[in-house]
């Protein structure tokens, strides 16, 4: 892979208020602006951040609020009620700090989320289940190591392989097996965050089991990662520097950190594991698992084999699961998945 790497600590900006601003690709540095903020769901709730950017950048930046605003649209029934006012009220606080939308803005969105609801839940949940495998290696008992074959006999299986996700369920395995270990530089745990990452929520999110509401935030957490690559992939046409704003540690502490996408000379994306997020032996050790775990596997052909695909992934990270966990995940798959996993996206 040819390209500039640039470290983690020279392509993110920690803010006072507890939110950072994310370069997400190793390979594209912290430029001179224009910049396209891409937003989660706590970056759009509490605006207060957009007053700590830093002056070379508050001049030059656009508010990209459509992830978080998908995911009210997904998981909020009072703003899917009445969409249009509720995008107003969320995006109220940037304005009156001067951020600027297009005329009609919040009914332009309203209308886009409507039309393209169907495949905007599919696209939702298109990883959920590696969240699925992730949470069942993440709390897998010391002697057990089924979570972990499931994991490296993903390649022999006619699955759907995202790489991204398979070296994130690599590293938390190896992190599983070796919880006292710290990132460079860091002072807690990189297990710790794997661990805050599938807890429960209950005050926050009212989850208390892996059910449909805690698989859909999990899958969108991971989406704050997975989507803009993707997006970019498509031909989307930025507005400036591709800049993340989150809140996440799980994200901004190990997940951007550890596993980047890169930019390619073609277009497309390449995800990678940072080696230089640990010393130099578990580095090796971890760099191991990822190439024993991960495979080329041709891409399917049509959406009929991706669908194909996704069905026996589904099957193959519930087994020998608990009988409700297989119970949510077939229940996403027949409310969320199959009911629009061949609609197209209206612009």
């Amino acid at each position: 892979m040819d390209y500039t790497d640039i470290p983690f600590s020279e392509r993110s900006i920690d803010l006072p208020l507890g939110f950072s601003l994310i370069w997400p690709f190793r390979n594209q540095p912290i430029g001179k602006g224009p910049y396209e903020l891409f937003l989660d769901n706590n970056a759009l709730i509490r605006a207060g951040w957009l007053q700590e950017l830093p002056d070379s950048m508050a001049s030059k930046s656009v508010i990209s609020p459509f992830h978080a605003l998908s995911e009210q649209w997904v998981s909020n029934a009072s703003f899917r009620d009445d969409t249009e006012k509720s995008v107003d009220k969320l995006i109220k606080g940037f304005t009156d700090s001067g951020a600027i939308f297009s005329s009609g803005y919040s009914k332009q969105i309203a209308n886009q989320l409507q039309e393209n609801d169907s495949a905007t839940r599919v696209q939702w949940m298109l990883s959920y289940l590696y969240v699925v495998l992730l949470f069942r290696i993440a709390t897998a008992k010391k002697d057990d190591e089924g979570p972990s074959k499931l994991l490296s006999s993903l390649k022999q299986k006619n699955v759907s392989m995202f790489n991204g996700c398979i070296i994130l369920c690599s590293l938390a395995d190896y992190l599983r097996n070796n919880k006292g270990l710290k990132l460079l530089g860091d002072s807690k745990p990189a297990f710790s965050y794997i661990s805050s990452f599938i807890a429960f929520h209950a005050n926050s999110k009212h989850e208390d089991s892996v059910d449909e509401s805690y698989l859909r935030n999990r899958a969108g957490d991971l989406s704050m990662w997975l989507s803009l690559p993707a997006l970019i992939q498509n031909g989307y046409e930025e507005a400036g520097e591709p800049v993340v704003v989150t809140q996440d540690k799980a994200l901004k502490k190990l997940i951007f950190r550890c596993i980047p996408f890169a930019r390619t000379s073609n277009g497309l994306m390449a995800t990678s594991f940072d080696r230089r997020s640990f010393e130099s032996d578990h580095a090796d050790a971890i760099e191991q698992l990822i190439v024993k775990n991960t495979g080329r596997v041709a891409p399917p052909k049509n959406r009929e084999e991706m669908l194909e695909r996704l069905d026996c992934l589904r099957k193959h990270v519930v087994k020998g699961a608990a009988d409700d966990l297989v119970s949510a995940v077939d229940h996403v798959w027949e409310e969320w998945v199959e009911p629009g996993f061949f609609s197209k996206f209206v612009t």
